[in-house]
This record gives C-alpha cells, sequence and structure tokens, in this order.
C-alpha cells in the first residue's frame, strides 16, 4: 500500500534526519575529546603516584640514616 507524503513534509524530515546526523557527529568528537583528556589525565595521576612514591622511598633512606645509623 503506498503512502503519500507532501514534498514540504519529506524535505523536513530530510532536514531533521541530517541535522541529528550532525548532531551524532558533534556527540562523538566530543567523547572522543573527553576520553583523550581522561586518559591524559591518567597518565599525570600515574606519573604523581610513582613521584610521591620515590618521595616516600626517599625519606625513608633519611629516616634509616637519621635514627638508625648502623642499617646503612
Amino acid at each position: 500500500m503506498p503512502i503519500y507524503v507532501r514534498i514540504e513534509e519529506y524535505k523536513d524530515v530530510l532536514d531533521v534526519i541530517n541535522m541529528i546526523k550532525n548532531k551524532l557527529e558533534e556527540a562523538k568528537g566530543t567523547l572522543a575529546d573527553i576520553n583523550r583528556i581522561k586518559n591524559e589525565e591518567d597518565s599525570e595521576l600515574e606519573r604523581w603516584h610513582f613521584d610521591l612514591e620515590e618521595v616516600e622511598k626517599k625519606m625513608d633512606y633519611v629516616d634509616k640514616a637519621l635514627f638508625e645509623p648502623e642499617a646503612l
């Protein structure tokens, strides 16, 4: 059974569909940006964690050197 649609309505529907496609592409781009930023943050946090562990090791060494000289 054929369906008849006015040409104006058909064009409006096509416009809406194209707008939705564009918005989806924008959303994909935004999501990719968020993911990239999250990965950068994770990497930076990992470096901070490593640096803190290094400082902690050095503090332990200084603590032992000052209070337990025979342990060195």
